[in-house]
């Protein structure tokens, strides 16, 4: 990590762009530390809204990049009986939910996912992907829609 925020492939390459860079002081670019400079979660791939029938199954994933690895969470937005927003930490108590946080496909990225299955009536709604670092945090949404099958 250069000391302009930067991460290069090598200090090799860190001395070669300290020695031509236009308007930078000699001695000015150093290395301030081994790996990658460190950055807030940024979202790559935000999860799609998806629809389904009752019984079937949907899920959501989301891909995010950052340094260091962040903390990849699930949380369900829902109103309570005031109209104030509520977020509600997933899996929890929902049998038919699942989690999974894995690395890649890239350096520095993580893809997480929530499966829904069998989707009932009362899944549908907004699922917010949250990704949270030391550096900071980000998230995106996607939303469940699920249409009734009649018997």
């Amino acid at each position: 990590c250069g000391s302009d925020g930067r991460s290069y492939p090598s200090v090799c390459a860190l001395r070669l762009r300290a020695r031509h860079a236009p308007r930078v002081p000699l001695g000015h670019l150093h290395k301030v530390r081994f790996g990658p400079c460190e950055f807030a979660p940024v979202v790559v791939i935000p999860p799609r809204s998806v629809h389904n029938i009752t019984g079937a199954q949907v899920y959501l994933s989301c891909e995010v990049r950052a340094v260091p690895a962040p903390v990849v969470t699930w949380r369900k937005v829902t109103q309570s009986p005031e109209g104030t927003q509520q977020l509600e930490e997933l899996p929890g108590d929902h049998v038919n939910m699942a989690v999974q946080v894995r690395g890649g496909p890239s350096d520095h990225e993580a893809t997480s996912w929530i499966l829904i299955k069998p989707l009932r009536k009362e899944d549908e709604g907004v699922y917010q992907c949250r990704a949270a670092n030391t550096v900071g945090e980000a998230q995106s949404q996607g939303t469940v829609m699920v249409t009734e099958l009649s018997e």
